[in-house]
């Protein structure tokens, strides 16, 4: 049995597609699942129990794919015929790319919208899950997505925090400052201030390029061992796994830090975290019509319910409007 997804976009929609491979590796035990999507991305995934092979799309769904008229490639189709299943994540509203599936000579075809509906409320795990229902597989939800990290994923976040005190809580913080889903670059280093001289904890701060910025103010306050590179992910989730509490915004590393089974903080503005919030067995969700309506004395109040062994286990939206 060999089955294709193909499931372009972020970081997100990457982990929010863990469970929909769940249940195809639990059908089809010895099957080859093949991903068309960002292989960098889908690294948390490739050679970790659910992902056999990750290929770049724009090298196999190229634009003839979108036009009635153009052919595609032998060798294109020669790929796309060699899957018994195949199941696409893409907007196909007329029908284009099925057809040129099928005219490849691709078995099976599923091609599922990559985004729920807004209105139908169904959180985006499980509305991903819903196209195996017509292979006939059980869909039960909710569904939480969940991580397989290898032994060298693991060894690298021993290595990492050796030089921290691991007798003092460790909290991940993902500053995201820019846009409707950012919060104040402020906001975040008067947290991790608070965070090391009150609480008595220590940060780890997950920065990409998009944080340069915020790299620099955070430099200014912290050592340069606190600071850790956005890739590879499967190294940033491990770290993540081996904190005890994760503090971020509405972005994939939220998600991620969720699926690695950590405490998560997560601050939402105008999305629906009904639908896109980070799905966890221990996730609280701070809301607002405008992010920047989220307090430090909020963030904090939450921190330390979190922190507690009594706190919660299951999703919660606190609205803070």
């Amino acid at each position: 049995m060999r089955i294709l997804i193909v499931r372009r976009g972020a970081i997100g929609d990457t982990v929010i597609t863990l469970p929909t491979l769940d249940l195809l590796r639990d059908t089809y035990k010895n099957a080859h699942i093949e991903i068309i999507g960002n292989p960098q991305y889908w690294e948390i995934a490739h050679k970790r129990y659910y992902v056999d092979c990750v290929s770049s799309g724009d090298t196999k769904i190229t634009k003839e794919f979108y036009t009635k008229e153009g052919l595609i490639d032998n060798e294109i189709g020669r790929y796309f015929s060699s899957f018994d299943i195949i199941l696409a994540y893409i907007s196909d509203p007329e029908g284009t790319v099925t057809q040129k599936l099928q005219k490849a000579g691709s078995k099976r075809i599923i091609v599922y919208p990559p985004f729920p509906n807004e209105e139908a409320g169904i959180h985006a795990v499980d509305h991903t899950a819903s196209a195996l229902i017509e292979l006939g597989i059980e869909v039960k939800t909710p569904l939480y997505p969940t991580l397989h990290l290898s032994t060298e994923d693991t060894d690298f976040a021993s290595s990492f925090l050796l030089q921290f005190d691991l007798r003092k809580p460790i909290i991940a913080i993902h500053p995201r400052t820019f846009g409707i889903k950012g919060w104040r670059r402020e906001g975040f280093i008067n947290l991790g201030k608070w965070i090391e001289k009150d609480l008595g904890g220590q940060v780890v701060w997950i920065l990409g390029p998009a944080e340069e910025e915020t790299l620099e103010a955070i430099r200014n306050d912290f050592p340069p061992y606190q600071i850790l590179s956005l890739t590879p992910l499967p190294k940033v989730a491990s770290v993540i796994k081996r904190s005890n509490l994760y503090i971020g915004c509405d972005t994939g590393i939220s998600h991620l830090a969720a699926a690695a089974g950590t405490p998560v903080i997560a601050l939402f503005g105008p999305t629906n975290p009904h639908i896109w919030g980070p799905r966890g067995k221990r996730v609280l969700i701070l809301k607002a019509k405008n992010l920047y309506e989220i307090t430090e004395d909020r963030v904090k109040k939450t921190i330390k319910t979190l922190l507690e062994k009594s706190a919660s286990e299951e999703n919660k939206i606190i609205y803070t409007e």
